[in-house]
């Protein structure tokens, strides 16, 4: 951007755009807290202490990552900028990692934690580095502290009706789909 765009306001679209990557990113991160323990526990069929525990890692995990994200960020300089590089190069491994978690292989005993663990904590790295770079290119996109108040205000406001929606229909939703294949006596193999 040049000196005179990052000087402006930021027009809606740009702020409805920033305020859907908290959106989209709490769509995800709150499907994983709502379901993600159900799914280990009842799908998968790891015990809630193993459940449990992985959760735990992986959260203690986060505290040291995410600083280890700003810093890599930080120093980042690439022909794309400091923060977008991490949009384009980690948006296909987040997918798959994630697709993995919530993927049930035929695995038993120490394999089965094994794979859960890494899945999840890949998919918890990776998306750490992409919620980096959404928060450290706010001052990318304007100089104007009253422009980034309200930029982060439509991040918040997004992220909140991202966690709305997940947190009121996740569980619902998946109540409702194992009934529905109860019913036809769908069996996945």
């Amino acid at each position: 951007m040049s000196n005179n765009q990052i000087n402006h306001k930021v027009p809606l679209s740009g702020r409805l755009s920033y305020g859907l990557t908290d959106g989209c990113g709490n769509l995800l991160y709150c499907i994983i807290g709502s379901y993600l323990l159900y799914f280990y526990t009842d799908v998968f069929g790891l015990s809630v202490a193993t459940a449990g525990a992985i959760l735990l890692f992986t959260r203690l995990l986060d505290a040291i990552d995410a600083p280890i994200w700003g810093f890599i960020v930080d120093h980042t300089k690439s022909k794309y900028g400091q923060s977008r590089p991490y949009f384009l190069w980690l948006c296909v491994p987040f997918a798959v990692f994630m697709w993995l978690t919530f993927t049930t292989p035929a695995l038993s005993g120490t394999t089965k934690i094994i794979y859960a663990v890494v899945t999840y904590i890949l998919a918890g790295i990776f998306y750490t580095g992409i919620q980096t770079a959404i928060t450290s290119i706010l001052p990318n996109l304007t100089r104007r502290p009253g422009e980034r108040v309200i930029l982060n205000t439509f991040r918040m406001v997004g992220g909140n009706i991202g966690a709305f929606i997940c947190m009121t229909f996740t569980l619902p939703l998946v109540a409702f789909l194992v009934k529905e294949m109860n019913k036809k006596d769908f069996h996945i193999h």
